[in-house]
């Protein structure tokens, strides 16, 4: 679009004050596949507000209005609403780079009224200006709570002016590194404390009103703090942009690539059992990265060609949980990608301790747009129970600084920063907006009465108003406290009654009587609050704690996973049983046993000795991962007495099938992890006076080269079989056997894996000289064995120097690791060896060709150069096969790179592009790279995308050639001129539609 179309554009919008009166509505029936209408010419981006709702296609039975909208706010990122009502937005006007150099700060917070209660909220004010990165918004006592530039600040109006003429800074040590990496999403949780999402640079947070208050390192974590005691402290995290809660305290974060981050456990759980190692606090309830899917219906430009149709711009995860949508909807979590013009829908199913999500329709979103300025940052619920959706309506939302060098001053960056809008979703039957209510002069009655409402917008309200007045006499806390306490004992709903016990905890007035009560409600959800509120006192109150540890034997397994993590860490013998069985009846949720382990703490011997008396569970592989992670805490930190004392258990197991998988891979965990602390088998079996029986040893070593051994065994009990045998003090000749090339790779791969941890050299001279005829994968597994002792590090330098494997064909990351070797002569011979491994011919070629990165190109003659001489290989867009790596994705790439990789394709190569030559038995010689390999067969993959698929039996000969599947050579088939259009194409060809605006001195030539 030109910049007059864009003006032109502009000076439309300003005409929305004249509709703004009256309420604009339309009513958008979505379709599972694309109707005529979505197939038609997409808009000319941007549309004026009220022609925007014709562009959004939104799930069925749901109607969209526009609430709110340029010139009443622009730039919007963050809403919330107060109780009277009113529509505060946080205003982004810096973005993307904020002021220039002796500018004030741009960004706002605007008070929107709805003054005719019509639903659009017609009337703005400015709160306060001249701020620098805002981010998020949380009402608190009169004014709100907010985030911004490396602080979290209150605001209050005190004169009644609409101005804030207050303004604290509460908290400050936040990392301002960009925009889009900063502190936000001040909210206030269930248990009465504002969360805050962490940006994803952490910081140094302390209290600036106490100039020697503590400082909290929040790297890796986010941040919560009581605002009433003001008491804060990192937490468990870490998110990027969004932060959200479900109806029973359970936090959402989000980044770009994870829609939607459940933290699972909480810091103070682990800070309780500082000794167990825990590899995950967050689990991804929805498919992230790569896995992930979006169907946006506008053009999605995302910097990653590798990241098209993916989460890419994950921001502003929300859970709605009003009753403005139909039912269905209520307890899903919503994900806005401004990149894919959309949001995403995911229905949340709980599964022990955390939750797996579905998407809530197949192949299309729950919200998305034709046009390509619609950018939705964020959602919020409202008082009227509907989902109100935050478009900064930009050209383009990404940060400058994860953009290739020809974008980074790219001339739309501030396209639409005097637009915005809010909308408004509701069931289609929903009826017409009433006026708002105001809640702020309630009495604490009515307040108390809001904690039943069915929409979660009025009883979070209710909470927090309460909170708010915790400062009132005496006689008014203890009336209040018995209103709250009938709650609790008598609310018609589950929400009423564990929000009326969170206020008495709010307001110090919750009682173990009250708890005790509670534990026993009928509803789990309330149990399960009941179990967090009674932590403070478990220490303490025998009864309460004997009361908790019952509950483990609940049939709802995300109770149990609660109580086990109450419990850290467990004291009596009673309870490390009823650990044993939140342990067994919930072993196939991972938290469930992470939970465990942490409550466990230092007896996770005991645990581990009851979890091996209880009868077998029909699910023996999970079963066995509980067995096996346990073992590993106990090698990593259990005295020698204890190992001996698990070994001796795993071993004396029954001799028979079903305990072999659970025996062997508990075996091997306990030794793998005591070997990194130097304590091999023999030491353990004869430590102290009870030395392990030798002979009952032996007859499990020896069932284990048995199985290691039997075709008919499934890989995944030959594999255990196989880790197991690393350990005797004899090399078995099963484990040189199962690395032979008719074995299943699965069984080679652990046998080489075995192979490693032990010391012998031999059979690695055998192994290393099959190098040439191994597939990448076996490849990576031998160099890695190779690598980890000095000896076979000479061996694998002989085969260099020999010429029998390459230096090319060894990837970077294990170059560096041979370059590092701590032997000063392995060392010295390695850079010897790896100093130079490109001809002499090709440095004289490379040379030549610098001249053609000064030229004049034009991509769109490089493109026939691609399509006539790299097509057969590689692919672009729609154009060529997808047989060689991928070159499209070269935002990171300069031109003199890929120059290189063109001329001296053996420079480095990729071990999974390796060319591979396979002659028959018939004499024919194929050769492609190795694209799939099995025990009977493999598939090699040639020039044009053809695959060829060889029995084993078919094969004479099968080695690796040595060099990249690109031949040398290519120059000789490309002139300077060409190979400049070339570099140009490849580089250039995602801007040759001319819808990306490029920087200043980028344009690109006809």
């Amino acid at each position: 679009m030109s910049l007059v179309m864009f003006a032109q554009n502009c000076q439309q919008s300003a005409k929305l004050n004249l509709l703004g009166r009256f309420r604009i509505a339309v009513f958008i029936i979505a379709s599972l596949g694309w109707s005529a209408a979505w197939a038609a010419e997409p808009p000319r981006s941007p549309v004026a507000p009220q022609d925007s709702l014709a562009h959004l296609q939104l799930a069925p039975g749901l109607r969209a209005e526009l609430v709110a909208a340029e010139p009443q706010v622009t730039d919007p990122v963050a809403l919330r609403f107060d109780a009277r009502g009113r529509m505060w937005v946080v205003e982004m006007r810096d973005y993307p780079w904020g002021p220039k150099e002796g500018e004030l700060p741009q960004c706002q917070l605007r008070v929107l009224t709805d003054e005719d209660g019509d639903g659009f909220f017609e009337t703005s004010r400015i709160f306060a200006d001249q701020l620098l990165f805002t981010t998020g918004i949380q009402p608190w006592k009169g004014g709100v709570i907010v985030t911004m530039a490396g602080q979290v600040a209150y605001f209050k109006d005190t004169t009644g002016d609409g101005r804030a003429d207050l303004r604290q800074t509460w908290y400050q040590g936040f990392v301002e590194d960009n925009s889009q990496l900063r502190a936000n999403h001040p909210r206030f949780g269930l248990d009465n404390h504002i969360y805050i999402a962490n940006g994803l640079r952490g910081g140094v947070v302390q209290d600036s009103r106490q100039p020697n208050s503590p400082k909290v390192n929040i790297n890796n974590m986010d941040f919560r703090f009581h605002p009433e005691t003001f008491h804060y402290e990192a937490v468990s995290g870490v998110g990027q942009f969004g932060l959200t809660f479900d109806d029973y305290g359970n936090r959402f974060v989000c980044s770009n690539r994870n829609p939607a981050k459940h933290i699972v456990l909480k810091n103070r759980y682990l800070q309780r059992s500082p000794k167990t190692a825990i590899s995950a606090v967050f689990h991804d309830a929805a498919k992230a990265g790569e896995a992930s899917r979006i169907f946006p219906i506008a053009r999605s430009w995302t910097t990653s060609t590798l990241h098209a149709g993916q989460f890419t711009a994950a921001c502003g995860v929300f859970c709605y949980r009003g009753s403005g949508l139909p039912e269905e909807f209520r307890g899903n979590v919503f994900t806005c990608d401004p990149t894919g013009s959309l949001i995403h829908r995911e229905i949340m199913t709980p599964r022990g301790g955390t939750f797996t999500g579905r998407r809530g329709r197949e192949g299309v979103e729950f919200l998305a747009s034709r046009d390509e300025w619609f950018k939705p940052v964020n959602m919020e619920l409202g008082p009227d129970g509907a989902l109100y959706v935050v478009d900064m309506y930009r050209a383009v939302i990404e940060h400058p600084r994860w953009v290739p060098a020809e974008l980074k001053e790219r001339p739309d960056t501030r396209y639409g920063d005097n637009r915005g809008r809010i909308y408004r979703i509701t069931s289609a039957k929903a009826s017409a907006s009433a006026k708002t209510t105001d809640y702020s002069q309630l009495p604490n009655a009515k307040l108390v009465g809001l904690l039943a409402h069915e929409n979660a917008w009025q009883r979070e309200l209710g909470a927090r108003l309460l909170m708010e007045r915790t400062n009132k006499d005496q006689p008014t806390a203890r009336l209040l406290a018995s209103q709250l306490e009938q709650l609790a004992r008598q609310g018609k709903n589950p929400h009423a009654r564990f929000h009326a016990l969170w206020s008495l905890e709010g307001l110090g007035k919750l009682t173990t009587e009250t708890i005790a009560e509670a534990l026993q409600d009928p509803a789990v959800e309330v149990r399960r609050q009941a179990v967090i509120l009674a932590e403070r006192w478990l220490g303490v109150s025998t009864d309460l704690r004997k009361r908790v540890t019952a509950l483990a034997r609940d049939k709802d397994a995300g109770l149990r996973f609660q109580v086990a993590l109450s419990l850290i860490p467990v004291k009596t013998d009673v309870e490390m049983g009823q650990l044993a069985h939140i342990l067994v009846a919930g072993e196939e949720d991972v938290w469930t046993r992470r939970a465990v382990r942490l409550a466990a703490g230092n007896r996770a011997i005991d645990l581990l000795t009851l979890t091996l008396e209880q009868p077998l569970p029909k699910n023996l592989a999970a079963h066995r991962d509980a067995i096996v992670e346990l073992a590993q805490a106990i090698g990593r930190g259990g005295t020698v007495d204890q190992l001996q004392s698990i070994l001796d258990q795993l071993i004396q197991l029954p001799a028979e099938p079903r305990y072999q998988a659970i025996q062997f891979g508990g075996l091997d965990m306990l030794l793998r992890t005591a070997a990194g602390r130097k304590l091999s088998l023999a030491t353990i079996l004869t430590h102290g006076e009870r030395a392990v029986a030798v002979e009952d040893v032996a007859a499990v070593f020896s069932r284990a080269e048995k199985l290691a051994s039997a075709a008919q065994a499934t890989v995944t009990d030959r594999s255990l079989a196989i880790a197991l045998l690393s350990y005797p003090s004899r090399l078995s000749e099963i484990l040189v056997r199962s690395c032979q090339p008719a074995q299943p790779q699965v069984i080679r791969l652990a046998a080489l894996q075995s192979l490693a941890r032990r010391p012998e050299p031999a059979p690695w001279p055998e192994l290393l000289d099959r190098f040439a005829g191994e597939s990448p994968v076996v490849r990576r597994a031998l160099l890695d064995g190779a690598l980890r002792s000095s000896p076979r590090i000479g061996l694998l330098l002989d085969r260099i120097e020999k010429g029998s494997i390459k230096a090319a064909e060894i990837d970077q990351t294990r170059i560096k690791r041979l370059l590092n070797t701590s032997q000063p002569a392995l060392r010295a011979r390695a850079a010897k060896l790896l100093a130079d491994t490109v001809p002499a011919d090709r440095k004289q070629v490379l040379a030549d060709y610098q001249v053609v990165l000064k030229m004049k190109s034009t991509p769109q003659a490089g493109e026939l150069i691609f399509r006539k001489q790299c097509a057969t290989c590689h692919r672009i867009g729609k154009i060529g096969q997808n047989v060689a790596p991928d070159i499209a994705d070269s935002r990171s790439k300069q031109p003199a790179q890929l120059l290189t990789h063109i001329l001296q394709p053996n420079r480095v190569i990729d071990s999974n592009y390796i060319s591979y030559s396979v002659v028959t038995n018939q004499g024919q010689v194929l050769t492609g790279i190795l694209a799939t390999e099995t025990s009977t067969s493999i598939t090699l993959r040639q020039a044009e995308g053809k695959e060829v698929t060889l029995l084993r039996s078919q094969i004479e000969a099968l080695r690796s050639n040595g060099v990249s599947l690109m031949p040398e050579g290519l120059e000789k088939n490309i002139s300077h001129q060409q190979m400049a259009d070339l570099l140009s194409f490849i580089k250039n060809w995602r801007y040759l539609d001319g819808q990306t605006p490029l920087s200043p001195g980028s344009e690109l030539e006809d």
